[in-house]
């Protein structure tokens, strides 16, 4: 089983066992006699209502285990009395309720349990007691025996066919790394401690001093107002055509009315800075004080008693909020943080009713209408999005749920405040645009979420979940807009990414079904079709996303904050497919692979290295990065490295693990290597807003996109025409021949990983070209 440092594993796992319900546990708080004789006790040893029957040597306190059992014949009882002077030690006056109970290897043989609780104890108000002196306490089922480390019950795992890690339970050698096996022990001590320099590089700064009002210590947080005006357009040309939370219109004249001091509500002042604090994740320089100003922001929803009424502002913001760790995730692992904060958001949205259909509300009107409609659909999308990455159950009763859909209604003439409607930031072609990619992004999540849900029943179809969201899927692909059908031509980039993100979750959902059941089905020559098929969906994925990635720095950062999961899951699942139809190969009576497999190896590697290149360069925002750009490094020296024709057999494997774990090594000590300089001295990040630019992806017209333009991409010194919209993705016959050699140990070319830090802080690979066929040595697997 995978493990990972998200989550514990008690959240999703049940130890109860089927059967009747099983009475409540409580320790004794009273003797065995007064408990019987419904009489109060004084908690002594012997208590005074045992001395005044003349029966002290009765008066025994059983332990939780017994409270259920018949008393024990008294003969039995007196040989387990204790004496007067341990009943002294053992009285109210001698206990230590804080004392720490005897282990099990101190006292073999333990004796009697016996529990004194003290009168002010918690358990008068019906608490478990605290553990006084001389009482043993039940070791956890897996536990430490001497120097021997077993397990734990607090010990987290991947959890859900979802995450987009899943496939590596089917990569041995991948596996293997993340299972901590002994081969790998060296780089997982190694990849620990740069994960610390990574924990250390993206602290985020302290928070503001408290002592102002909460209105007061909010403002401080806005950067001087031609600054914050600037963030603010850059969040309408990016996440704002995204996630139509906030109308344009409506924001500025806000933002005006806090600067004028008209408006003083935390609310709306939390609006503004959540939207500053995300346009700063696209600015390397300033994506750290983007996160500090999130962090205030958290603060102050889980604090100010504002934020605890329902309305339509503070659902705003904690949509503004998550669409804030949804980025932040994409760099480290706090992905189950926003765990606590959907459930807020559902509960306010609950209350509200924006699940139900406005029109049962007399007093919304058609403004605030239209509103909930976007909000309900925004909620929908983002709760959809949280529990795929994670993992995890989608809860929401979207049978109870009777919302429509948005409309393309033009909320400027209905606004009810007029001086909103004096702003124009945005023309009607691009805001009907917008609008459509939003309603369009409501049904998609609407026909994702009931599946997703059967997917996570107790017996899912599979089969029968394929057919019917292909379906569904076919029927939303013919009612799109021409300008959001996958492959339309546009020039703006953010509709390109609009594409992408109706496309690319297609796809990746229908990996995510397609995968469960070829993983689970042993490998036979009939599974070769639906191998095609989930091979399909993967590479439309990895085709769409490097696609993204060539077109502006900007894109690539809103590709990699939202749609790394799609990149990460479609690469090892084709992996995965890979090795599945070399294993077909070996069992076919031929001298020589099939042409297939030859020629998806080939692709494969291609599209890994493009993605290891861009991860390479985006390591060191967080352990997340890290570890994503770790994994497709491995993977990328094992997909090269199988064309042997028993590549299958013990000793093959044994030496691809071996590979890998070289790969792994100088990979982690490359990246530490990098990441030491700047933690030795890291760079005082100041209140107010820092002026440096550092851009850690370089600019289309550097070095590293050079190679990628719109018409014509280059890549390892081979060049490839652009696929048009009707083309197979990654199906270019000159990319390699056939007879290319692909035994290449690529743990002997990752010294050609060398990073340069730049003056400003930012870094990149000194050669981009990547070239590792020409120099590196090859080691042959025909072995």
């Amino acid at each position: 089983m995978l493990t990972f440092s998200h989550l514990n594993a008690d959240s999703f796992e049940s130890h109860l066992k089927a059967g009747r319900k099983r009475p409540r546990v409580r320790e004794a708080v009273s003797c065995w006699q007064c408990r019987t004789r419904k009489i109060r006790c004084d908690r002594e040893l012997p208590c005074k209502q045992c001395q005044d029957r003349g029966v002290p040597h009765d008066c025994i306190y059983g332990s939780s285990k017994d409270q259920h059992l018949s008393p024990q014949p008294p003969a039995s009882r007196v040989s387990k009395r204790s004496t007067p002077a341990s009943s002294r030690q053992n009285s109210p006056a001698y206990s230590r309720p804080n004392t720490p109970s005897l282990s099990r290897q101190n006292s073999p043989q333990p004796p009697p349990i016996q529990i004194h609780t003290p009168p002010d104890s918690s358990s008068s108000r019906g608490e478990t007691p605290e553990p006084a002196s001389g009482i043993e306490i039940r070791e956890p089922p897996f536990a430490s025996i001497g120097n021997a480390f077993q397990g734990s019950t607090f010990k987290t795992r991947m959890v859900g066919l979802s995450h987009w890690m899943a496939p590596c339970n089917e990569m041995t050698v991948v596996k293997a790394m993340l299972d901590h096996s002994d081969e790998f022990q060296t780089s997982r001590k190694s990849f620990g401690e740069l994960k610390s320099l990574l924990r250390a590089r993206n602290a985020i700064p302290a928070p503001m001093p408290s002592g102002m009002s909460e209105s007061s210590s909010l403002r401080s947080l806005l950067p001087p107002r031609h600054e914050c005006e600037g963030w603010m357009a850059q969040y309408r040309r990016t996440y704002g055509r995204i996630y139509r939370v906030l109308e344009p219109d409506v924001m500025a004249s806000e933002f005006d009315r806090i600067c004028a001091g008209t408006l003083d509500n935390p609310v709306h002042i939390c609006k503004i800075l959540l939207v500053t604090a995300i346009a700063m994740q696209n600015d390397e320089s300033e994506r750290l004080h983007g996160r500090r100003i999130a962090r205030q922001v958290e603060d102050c929803i889980h604090n100010s008693p504002r934020f605890q009424k329902p309305c339509v502002g503070v659902v705003q913001v904690l949509l503004l909020l998550s669409i804030m760790k949804t980025i932040s995730a994409s760099d480290n692992d706090k992905i189950y943080e926003a765990m606590a904060l959907q459930g807020l958001t559902s509960q306010i949205i609950s209350s509200m009713g924006l699940h139900k259909n406005p029109a049962y509300f007399s007093e919304v009107t058609p403004y605030y209408a239209e509103i909930r409609k976007r909000l309900w659909s925004c909620f929908l999308r983002l709760n959809l999005e949280y529990c795929v990455r994670s993992g995890t159950q989608c809860n929401l009763r979207l049978k109870e749920s009777d919302c429509p859909l948005p409309t393309l209604t033009n909320l400027r003439a209905l606004n009810p405040d007029p001086a909103a409607q004096g702003y124009e930031l945005e023309s009607d072609k691009q805001m009907e645009a917008d609008l459509a990619f939003g309603i369009a992004s409501a049904k998609l999540a609407r026909i994702v979420a009931p599946v997703y849900q059967g997917l996570y029943s107790p017996n899912p179809k599979t089969t029968r979940l394929q057919s019917e969201i292909r379906a569904s899927f076919s029927s939303l692909l013919a009612e799109l807009p021409a300008g959001l059908k996958p492959g339309a031509q546009t020039f703006d980039p953010v509709e390109e990414v609009q594409q992408s993100l109706i496309s690319i979750p297609m796809h990746s959902f229908l990996t995510i079904l397609s995968f469960g059941k070829a993983a689970s089905d042993p490998a036979d020559s009939s599974q070769r079709s639906h191998l095609m098929e989930i091979w399909d969906d993967a590479t439309s994925v990895l085709h769409q996303f490097e696609k993204i990635c060539s077109t502006s720095q900007d894109t690539t950062n809103m590709a990699c904050h939202l749609l790394w999961t799609d990149a990460g899951r479609a690469a090892l699942t084709s992996c995965f497919i890979i090795g599945r139809l070399r294993r077909l190969d070996l069992r076919r009576i031929i001298p020589h692979p099939q042409h297939t497999s030859c020629v998806f190896q080939q692709l494969l590697t291609k599209a890994l290295l493009l993605l290891t290149q861009l991860w390479q360069s985006r390591f060191h925002q967080g352990p997340v990065a890290a570890k994503m750009n770790l994994i497709l490094a491995v993977s990328l020296d094992v997909t090269c490295n199988l064309s042997s024709p028993n590549h299958s057999s013990p000793s093959t494997q044994q030496r691809l693990v071996e590979q890998g774990v070289a790969t792994a090594e100088r990979l982690i000590a490359d990246m530490k290597l990098t990441l030491q300089p700047q933690c030795q001295q890291p760079p005082p990040i100041p209140a107010d807003l820092v002026t440096t630019p550092s851009s850690v992806l370089p600019s289309p017209g550097s070095s590293m996109f050079s190679a990628w333009p719109a018409e014509r991409m280059t890549f390892l010194g081979h060049s490839e025409t652009s696929s048009s919209a009707g083309s197979t993705p990654f199906l270019d016959h000159d990319f390699m021949p056939l007879d290319f050699p692909t035994d290449v140990s690529f743990s002997s070319f990752m010294s050609n990983f060398s990073f340069s830090t730049d003056p400003t802080g930012g870094m990149g690979l000194d050669d981009p070209t990547l070239a590792p066929f020409d120099d590196s040595p090859m080691e042959s697997l025909w072995e």
